[in-house]
């Protein structure tokens, strides 16, 4: 089962509308808040108690849709959890509220993807308490009609949905489509080794070059850097959400070409798990701030969601030590690294390229987690 988000602009709502969405947003928000205080006075993190003690009296406060309150109640909850959870780590968190507009949530059940017989899309959402519901036109492109048509043909359902709006006015909904996803058995396994350098190498010798990503990041960095001494923060910002916007279209393609190539080979794919990356790392502070500023986790997350609509499996294992071991005779060493770029083992004299050497170790993990050796029935490529 895969969620895909498919995020949709509302075509021109009239004043009438807008002023409706608004207010929707506004109330969901002190709605949220709300909660949230009612939840710190009861101490408690349970939905169920929270119902008991505080939604009867909700009702008569929010003019929201039963439903949507239901949505803000176990938004505030998730919330209470978070910062709880990141006190228990010993972190610093100040208290959590919703200072700014923030998206309110409309349950699957409450509202409605339709296409009227002139061809256009519409979205029908309540934005108060009772049954009344406004209906907005969509602005739709073909990957937004592809997955618009899976949802009316059955080949998914619908889920939860939101509705905001951005800095400029401009009003969005993004609802989530919720694909049955059947994973193939898979003939083998690939691993996949990020990195900086090269931003992804598979065991198989596929190799994503790096170099003209981090010159590019470097050069707007500097560029942030020349603007923020000059005290223009709003173009700072500006850059900052471009560079990330041209990134994610990196890592969307990468992940494309991988899931595709891990299909094609009837073979799972092998990703490290990068939970607590920035805390493993120690180098220089220009080695830890490239790490701070990449984006690993979002690349593996495209991977795992793309591979999961194509049916490739996806496993995840533990990095320790996978660009110190030899593939061929299992020696760990930190002598086998002699260069950032190339792996000679001290002991067998097995010498590759050190990203493929990680790729080789991740895929040979993944199918010692799974009961398989390596290196078996072609399960795995070959040192």
């Amino acid at each position: 089962m895969r969620t895909v988000a498919l995020k949709m602009k509302l075509l021109s709502p009239n004043r009438g509308k807008q002023e409706k969405m608004a207010r929707l947003l506004k109330t969901f928000r002190e709605a949220c808040n709300w909660f949230l205080e009612q939840a710190e006075t009861l101490n408690t993190t349970s939905r169920a108690k929270l119902h008991r003690e505080t939604y009867g009296e909700a009702c008569k406060l929010f003019d929201l849709n039963r439903a949507t309150l239901q949505c803000a109640m176990m938004k505030a909850l998730a919330t209470r959890r978070s910062y709880l959870a990141l006190k228990r780590k010993g972190r610093k968190v100040s208290k959590p509220r919703f200072e700014r507009e923030i998206p309110a949530v409309i349950r699957q059940d409450r509202y409605s993807l339709q296409q009227l017989p002139s061809g256009t899309w519409i979205v029908k959402f309540p934005t108060s308490s009772g049954r009344s519901q406004i209906a907005v036109p969509l602005v739709v492109s073909h990957y937004h009609i592809d997955a618009l048509l899976d949802l009316a043909g059955g080949s998914c359902r619908q889920g939860s949905m939101e509705i905001w709006r951005d800095g400029k006015g401009e009003w969005y909904i993004t609802a989530n489509l919720v694909y049955e996803t059947q994973l193939n058995e898979p003939g083998g396994v690939i691993g996949v080794d990020f990195g900086i350098v090269k931003l992804a190498t598979l065991s198989n010798g596929v190799f994503f070059d790096g170099r003209q990503v981090r010159w590019r990041k470097e050069r707007r960095m500097e560029r942030r850097r020349a603007l923020q001494k000059a005290g223009r923060l709003s173009r700072v910002k500006k850059e900052a959400s471009r560079e990330r916007k041209w990134m994610r279209y990196i890592n969307h393609c990468i992940s494309k070409k991988i899931v595709e190539i891990a299909k094609s080979e009837n073979k799972a794919l092998a990703l490290e798990d990068l939970r607590n990356l920035r805390e493993r790392a120690k180098g220089s502070k220009e080695l830890n701030r490239m790490i701070s500023g990449w984006s690993f986790r979002e690349l593996a997350s495209l991977i795992e969601y793309k591979a999961a609509l194509a049916g490739v499996p996806v496993i995840y294992v533990d990095p320790k030590n996978t660009s110190k071991t030899c593939p061929r005779c299992g020696n760990i060493s930190r002598q086998n690294r002699k260069s950032q770029g190339w792996f000679k083992c001290t002991r067998c004299g097995y010498q590759s390229d050190a990203d493929r050497v990680g790729a080789l170790n991740i895929a040979a993990k993944a199918l010692d987690a799974s009961g398989a050796g390596p290196w078996r029935r072609g399960e795995c490529d070959t040192p």
